[in-house]
Parts: structure tokens; sequence; C-alpha cells
């Protein structure tokens, strides 16, 4: 059995409401005069009062994190003993849970990132607990609510904090730790190391499958190292179970482990069939072996994210050795665009109030699928045929009904809330852009020959997807100050088609022509 993304998932109907009122509930009006010195200082850190911090505990706990097995939480520990014991991890909890408000939660990140800063790079404290709440803050970085250029700087926080607190590896492993040297000297060597925890075997997991998450759906960031301590780790917690969703972890941990192996084969020195065939029965092996029986959509994109990369090492390979016949990868590349629509399948039966829950890997590994998606409809190849592919991907209705998705997020209802938040409506003209650049690839006159200057298609490119002169990319609903986006881990490489280091770095890390596709495009902007 495993807990997670499933149908099973509690029914954001049930709403809030039960203990206060949906987002009036939250609220931090309560007059100075009524709260005691304690109330006010908690307020100063965590930005709501104690009650406020129960509910969004407990909102946390139903809807969100059945979808992170990297952190558990005792179900009778409350948000004042929480905040007790780790007060940062409860910080982490009511800044990612408070997203029916973008207003007040880009305030909220704004107060987290500077606890950040302030616990980690000028007290330099370090425990489990902040490890937690970094896993949180990042599982949750969403794009239209963090700050720029901060995902890695986070995730390196977290690398730097494992290794420090030896959670990666053996306890007592590494003879030259000074603080163990020290306590070996001073209370003598046989003084036991304390055992690793399962807490700890956790954290260690997250680390690694959000690190690998970003390094092989985005190359954005060298993921901490799969090591045998590691799979030890995953034994441990599989045997142990002490949650239904430590089975849950195990099993997506493994798949991103393989994914990071299929993302790491850039120099192979054997033939490239023989990695792909390998890779394709070690991803059936974890099939056959999944000890997670219940329908979990979770996991069935994690499965498919592999395959797709799988698959993916045949499309890389074609467009990288031209000598190559298409015939020798047609059977690769055919699954690639079933495991595609199966992947496309899973993430559009997603209900859009749940867009608002799930953590942000699962919009990584649909824009992961999105540009493999848009590769292979920019490959020119003798004998591909693009218009067999465009039916059967229907590239353009999945863009419509991303999109549809995205802009109906803000009229629905998770957990009872009345949102005001429109992000997602970004998201949603971005993609529509996306549609016309496709779009121009199979105009008409594409075929035309192209009488304009490199420089003269670059600056097309720039034309197009530059903002309207209205639009200031440092201005927030909380005003000029607050947390902006785009963040660079999705953004730059996805969802934001407005910054210029996307069209340097796509082709190339990509191998998507979009000079060519973009030749007849007209501007959207007046």
């Amino acid at each position: 059995m495993c807990e997670g993304f499933d149908q099973s998932l509690p029914d954001a109907s049930q709403s809030i409401s039960r203990q206060t009122s949906g987002a009036e509930s939250i609220d931090t009006t309560a007059s100075d005069q009524l709260m005691s010195p304690e109330e006010k200082a908690q307020i100063e850190v965590l930005g709501v009062t104690m009650s406020e911090a129960e509910v969004l505990l407990d909102r946390f706990r139903r809807l969100m994190a059945p979808l992170m097995p990297f952190v558990v939480l005792p179900s009778e520990l409350s948000a004042a003993q929480l905040y007790a014991q780790e007060p940062f991890l409860l910080h982490a909890i009511i800044t990612v849970t408070y997203f029916h408000d973008l207003s007040k939660q880009q305030i909220l990140v704004k107060h987290l990132m500077r606890d950040v800063s302030q616990r980690i790079l000028l007290d330099n404290e370090k425990t489990v607990g902040i490890l937690q709440g970094l896993l949180i803050f990042v599982a949750w970085y969403h794009i239209h609510v963090f700050w720029g250029q901060q995902v890695t700087n986070l995730l390196h926080l977290a690398i730097a904090m494992t290794i420090d607190l030896g959670i990666d590896r053996v306890p007592g492993s590494c003879q030259s730790d000074f603080k163990t040297a020290t306590t070996k000297a001073v209370q003598g060597s046989s003084l036991m190391p304390k055992a690793a925890t399962l807490e700890e075997h956790r954290v260690l997991a997250g680390v690694f499958y959000l690190t690998s998450m970003l390094a092989s759906s985005f190359k954005k960031i060298d993921a901490l190292s799969y090591t045998r301590y590691l799979e030890d780790c995953l034994i441990t917690l599989e045997q142990t179970k002490e949650h239904d969703s430590d089975l849950l972890l195990v099993q997506i941990v493994r798949l991103q482990h393989l994914a990071e192996d299929t993302h790491t084969t850039e120099t192979p020195t054997a033939p490239m069939q023989m990695y792909i065939k390998a890779f394709d029965a070690d991803l059936t092996k974890l099939t056959d072996s999944n000890p997670c029986k219940e329908d979990n959509k979770l996991l069935k994109m994690q499965y498919l994210t592999a395959e797709i990369l799988v698959w993916e090492l045949s499309l890389n390979d074609l467009q990288e050795n031209k000598t190559v016949p298409l015939r020798s990868h047609l059977d690769d590349l055919y699954r690639c665009i079933d495991a595609i629509k199966r992947f496309i399948d899973v993430y559009f039966s997603i209900p859009i109030d749940d867009y608002l829950l799930v953590p942000f890997s699962v919009f990584g590994q649909f824009a992961h699928a999105f540009i493999v998606q848009t590769k292979l409809a920019s490959l020119e190849v003798d004998g591909w045929d693009l218009k067999t592919l465009h039916e059967s991907l229907n590239f353009l209705n999945v863009i419509d009904e991303a999109a549809a998705r995205f802009e109906a997020v803000a009229k629905g209802s998770p957990d009872g809330l009345q949102i005001k938040n429109e992000v997602f409506h970004k998201w949603a003209h971005r993609l529509r852009w996306m549609k016309q650049v496709y779009e121009a690839k199979f105009s008409p006159g594409q075929n035309a020959k192209d009488t304009g200057t490199l420089y003269e298609r670059q600056a097309a490119v720039t034309t197009l997807f530059r903002p309207p002169e209205s639009f200031n990319s440092q201005t927030t609903p909380g005003g000029p100050q607050q947390p902006t986006p785009p963040d660079d881990a999705l953004s730059a490489n996805f969802f934001n088609y407005l910054d210029d280091d996307f069209w340097s770095n796509f082709p190339a890390e990509y191998g998507v022509d979009f000079q060519g596709m973009m030749s007849n495009v007209a501007s959207p902007y007046p």
C-alpha cells in the first residue's frame, strides 16, 4: 500500500471550515492589545498566529503531505509543539500552504528566505528539521511565487547541510571529521557513533530526488550522488515500513535514479542501442517489483518520465549522428511518442483544484515531456513524417488543454478556499505563444526560401517574446520589493518565453531548431 497522489487523496471539498472558515480564517489582524508578548513573537517569526498555524498544518497533513514522503510528521504533533521543536519546519509549512492568497504568500516567502539566511548562513544552524523545511520549501517552489535564481541556491544549501550533518554516509565512517576525531580523543575510541534514524534516511533520499529531478529534466544542477549508502537507506525504509509512504518514497527515488543514469549517458563507449535496452530492462524490473499496488498518479508520472528519458536517448542519438538511418530508431521513437501520450493522459487527469496542491516536480515532469514533444516536432531527418507525428501527439490540443487548465485554476476552490491567485494565467499565456511557434512550423510558407539574415531571424525571436511595454518583471501584487518570478529551474527552460536566456540555451541543450520554426511567426505584441 502506498499513500500519495491517487484516488484516495482527500477531497478538496472537505474544507478546513470544520475548524475555521476558508480563506477568511487566515487573517492576521488580531489586535496588538489582545496578544501576549509570546504571541507577538510568534507572529513576528511565522507571519501568522498559532491558531492560524494549526489550520495550515492541518491543511498540509491532509492535502500536501501525501505527496511529500520525504517528511513525515506525527499525527498528534500540534503546531505549537512543532514550533517549539523545529520552528523553521513549521515556517516552511505555513509558507507553502498559504497558496490561496498570492500577495500574502509572497510576503511569507520573503520572511522565510530571511529565516533561511539567518539560521543557515549567519547562525550556522544545522538540524534535520531545517533540512526538512528546505525540502518542503523547494518541493512547492512554484515559479510564480518565489524569487528568481533561488531554487539551485536552496538545493546547494541542502546538499551542504546533508554533508555537514553526516547523514549522507554511515555514521562514524568519516574518520577525518574533526568533531568525530575530537570526541574520540576526549571520550575514548569505545564511544559508539549514534545510529542513523529513519527520519535521516528520508531526508537524504529527498535531497537526492529533488536535485536529480532538476538535473535530469532541466540540466540545471548536479545531483547529490546516489551512493551504496543511499541504497542501503532505501532498503531499510522498505523493510521497516514504518509508514506506508515509505514504500512510495523508495519507488520514486529508484525510478529517479534510473532517470539520472539515462541523463548522464552523454559519452557512451558502447552503441547507444545497448544502453537503451539495458535501461529498458531496468525499468521493467522496477515496474515488476513495485511495492505500491494502489492507483497512484504521482508514481505513474514518475514511471512515464523515466520511460520518456530512456527512449529520448534514441532521439538524441539520431540528432547527433546524422549517418544513422532513421529506420534503426523508429521503434524507439514510436515508444517515446507513446510514453508521452500516456504521460499527458495522466497529467490531464489531475483535478484542477489540485494544481495549487501538487509539488512543482509534477509540472517539471510535464515540462520535460513537452520539451521532448517539441524536439520530435522539430526533428529534421529524411523520412521523418511530421504530419503523422502531429496527428498522433495532437500537439496543438495538448497546448490548448494545458492552457485552459491553467486558466481555470483561479476559479477553483481547493479545500473550500476562495482563491486570490491568478498567476497560472501567465503560464497559459506562455503556452499559447508556444502554440504560435508550433503553428509556424507547419504553415504553408514554411518551406519557402528564407532570405533573412541570421541577425534578422534572431531579432524576430526577440521581438516575439519580449514583454509588452506595460510589463514590469519586478512588480508583484505585494509591491516592487516582493518575491518576483520567474525561477530559473522551470521558467528559463520552459514556461518563461520572455527570457532571452531561454532562446540562447534551449537549442543547444535540447536540440531544437527554433530559429527555423520562428521565421513566419508574427509578434503578439503591438
